[in-house]
């Protein structure tokens, strides 16, 4: 039998999330066995790699660096206050880049920020099925696509959230709630297996705290600071990492001193750069279920966050500690318990492990994922 075409849109394939989450699923064998997967994506990156490793066909409307000459047209016809005919330069040039495309059975708009991508695709993609995964909350949703991108919502076939918040921002924004399903982030097998909880051990000095992202306001980067200045103060052995885009050199000035974190770049595997993390904070602001907590939970290492999107859900039953948002000294107290005493802080850790175990491998995830792309 032949197997559905699927033109899965997606804003980027940068070293983010929602990319990492998209490779995940793709590559899940059973999904490339049953679909016949075409990502196209507005601006490429490091997970590119990931796919075509993984057999899927990837095609990159946008140059690597700069903008193609018709979203520069486009965003100089916005800028004068008349968008209509710029966009529709852009899309057409879109429309080429994929004429050679067979027509799609099912379009997959992979997170929000593709929703400029189906619009300006929906010439070619007439009579598919259509599905959305969202995985944006309030603040980012708004960010990612124009207020009439955002309208699509309604109309489409089904709508994938990846957590309980996200799915009651989508019905709030008029989707159909028989016509979502929860379709959580999902976690590549632990380097030890599933066969029992084996994290990394380290010495006692010195104590290693990781955060992981890209540094900014809805990530909690400053919040990161602010509690490792005062951690550095009650636990002096502490260090304090940032895995992933480093913060802008102003913020050295707007500080007025050298950060108390160690900054990592980005890379293929944030967990590799240090060896044996006594606790993963997450301080985000917004975040609808960041995969660096699945992460942790996969290789049972303990978490401290604050609370947003799922991870108050994911965390609960004592998996983890949950801080308020803006409760700084909480958040603080919260890693310095992690650290002080490492025994509870490890049972809550082998919860969380086996919570992640059940409910977010690929191979619980991924048919969830497969039934609702095809309808079955």
């Amino acid at each position: 039998m032949t197997r559905p075409v699927v033109w899965v849109l997606v804003n980027d394939l940068g070293r983010t999330g929602v990319p990492i989450a998209l490779a995940r699923l793709a590559a899940w064998s059973p999904a490339t066995r049953a679909l016949d997967l075409r990502v196209i994506a507005r601006q490429g990156g490091p997970v590119e790699a990931l796919l075509t490793n993984a057999g899927v066909d990837v095609v990159v409307l946008e140059p690597p660096t700069g903008r193609s000459p018709a979203s520069i047209v486009a965003v100089a016809t916005a800028q004068l206050g008349w968008p209509a005919p710029g966009a529709a330069v852009r899309s057409a040039w879109w429309r080429r880049q994929v004429r050679h495309l067979d027509r799609p059975d099912i379009v997959l708009i992979h997170g929000a920020g593709a929703l400029p991508l189906a619009t300006a695709l929906g010439p070619r993609t007439d009579g598919a099925r259509v599905v959305l995964h969202l995985h944006e909350l309030d603040t980012a949703l708004g960010r990612s696509a124009a207020s009439a991108d955002l309208e699509l919502l309604p109309g489409l076939d089904h709508v994938m959230a990846v957590t309980e918040p996200v799915l009651r921002l989508a019905v709030a924004r008029g989707v159909d709630a028989g016509r979502t399903s929860l379709v959580p982030g999902a976690v590549d097998d632990p380097p030890g297996g599933w066969d029992a909880p084996s994290p990394r051990r380290g010495g006692p000095d010195p104590v290693d705290v990781v955060s992981i992202g890209e540094a900014g306001w809805r990530k909690g980067t400053d919040r990161a600071i602010a509690a490792a200045y005062e951690l550095r103060r009650l636990v002096p052995a502490a260090r304090w990492h940032w895995v992933g885009t480093g913060f802008p050199p102003a913020w050295a000035f707007a500080v007025g001193s050298t950060t108390p974190l160690e900054w990592h770049d980005a890379c293929g595997d944030p967990w590799a750069l240090v060896a044996a993390p006594a606790v993963v904070v997450i301080p985000s602001r917004e975040d609808p279920l960041p995969l660096v907590a699945l992460e942790a939970g996969a290789r049972a290492i303990p978490v401290v966050a604050t609370a947003t999107g799922g991870l108050p859900a994911l965390l609960a039953d004592r998996r983890g500690t949950i801080v308020g948002q803006g409760a700084l000294q909480d958040l603080v107290a919260a890693v310095q318990a992690a650290i002080d005493h490492p025994g509870p802080a490890r049972l809550d850790a082998e919860r969380l492990w086996e919570h992640v175990r059940q409910h977010h491998r690929l191979d619980a995830v991924g048919p969830r994922w497969l039934a609702a792309l095809t309808g079955e």
